[in-house]
């Protein structure tokens, strides 16, 4: 099907009517497919883009993603694509690919992205050189207008079209603008940080908490001791971010507590999952598993950058991931005096 492209203003501050834009979303996964099919439902053109051409046959013939929402048709705007190079050319570009693969796609954004374009990072993680992937496109990609955009936001409930909350990290004004646009009207509640770097940050530290509330899970800890570890770990998150030269304001928007909350006390967290196993004595082999080998490293590195004395929970999960504690030993941060 042939989309009308839609009019620069799209693009630009202060423009009096929202128009249409051109959309390509980077990964076809559950996540990036429940992003394109909401930002389709609000008229825009999408263009989901697969690893692999299979996949993207298999979703244009079938009209739906089989692999994540079998049985559930997709907007007759969406579309998909394995070739990357011409899908760079949409209004906006949305990053939800696996956090590894970060490294490889900015190499070849440097090569086709048109320089000033509009990107949408849904990715959650930590890079092993500029910690943030905000950093990251700074210093690789400094013409880019960066977005991150995270929040408590789960892939089905977001496929569904139940609200959701995320966050809209960025200083430039015209981008956050074209984000306010893309999602108007939809049910996605939008809140707005000037430091996409902060944003970037906290939605990957709290994942390392997520680990945390699911050691906590494994022991059958009641509700006070359970939403007392809630306010240690609020606290050393915003230590951490301060820390770190970040605007620990992120905490109190959708990318932080509550993404904090959703991914550290839902079962189909796969970071809360590893903290469960971790807790239960479940031997857990990062070779096996990706999400098990990207929560570790997540704990890893956070440690490293930011680990200290003030930070006991953080200190507490690094030496039982190591293996040189027990679950237990989280407790032994307890009964501090005001």
């Amino acid at each position: 099907m042939a989309f009308e492209q839609p009019s620069a203003a799209v693009l630009t501050e202060g423009h009096a009517t929202p128009r249409k834009a051109s959309v390509t979303v980077i990964g076809a996964g559950a996540f990036g497919t429940a992003v394109g099919v909401s930002l389709a439902r609000g008229g825009h053109a999408v263009t989901l883009c697969c690893r692999t051409e299979e996949q993207a046959s298999a979703i244009n013939a079938e009209g739906e993603n089989r692999n994540y929402f079998p049985g559930h048709a997709l907007p007759n705007t969406v579309s998909a694509t394995s070739r990357l190079e011409p899908a760079l050319s949409a209004d906006v570009v949305c990053l939800a690919f696996p956090a590894k693969q970060m490294d490889d796609y900015v190499a070849r954004f440097e090569r086709d992205l048109p320089p000033d374009a509009i990107v949408i990072n849904l990715v959650k993680g930590l890079h092993d050189q500029t910690f943030t992937f905000a950093g990251l496109f700074a210093q690789r990609l400094p013409g880019v207008r960066y977005v991150a955009l995270k929040g408590p936001t789960f892939a089905r409930p977001l496929f569904n079209a139940e609200w959701s909350g995320l966050t809209c990290g960025t200083s430039s004004e015209s981008a956050r603008q074209v984000v306010q646009d893309l999602f108007r009207g939809l049910p996605v509640d939008l809140d707005h940080c000037a430091s996409a770097e902060a944003v970037d940050a906290v939605s990957a530290i709290k994942n390392v908490y997520a680990v945390v509330l699911g050691l906590v899970a494994s022991m059958g800890l009641t509700e006070n001791t359970t939403f007392l570890l809630i306010s240690r770990i609020v606290k050393e998150i915003s230590i951490i971010l301060r820390r770190l030269g970040y605007d620990s304001s992120a905490l109190l928007c959708h990318c932080g507590l509550g993404d904090t909350l959703l991914t550290g006390l839902c079962d189909t967290s796969r970071n809360r999952t590893l903290g469960f196993m971790m807790g239960k004595g479940i031997p857990i082999d990062p070779n096996r598993s990706g999400f098990l080998a990207e929560g570790s490293r997540a704990v890893t590195t956070l440690h490293r950058r930011a680990g200290g004395p003030d930070t006991p929970l953080l200190e507490a999960v690094q030496e039982i991931l190591a293996g040189h504690a027990q679950p237990i030993s989280i407790l032994a941060i307890l009964g501090g005096r005001a």
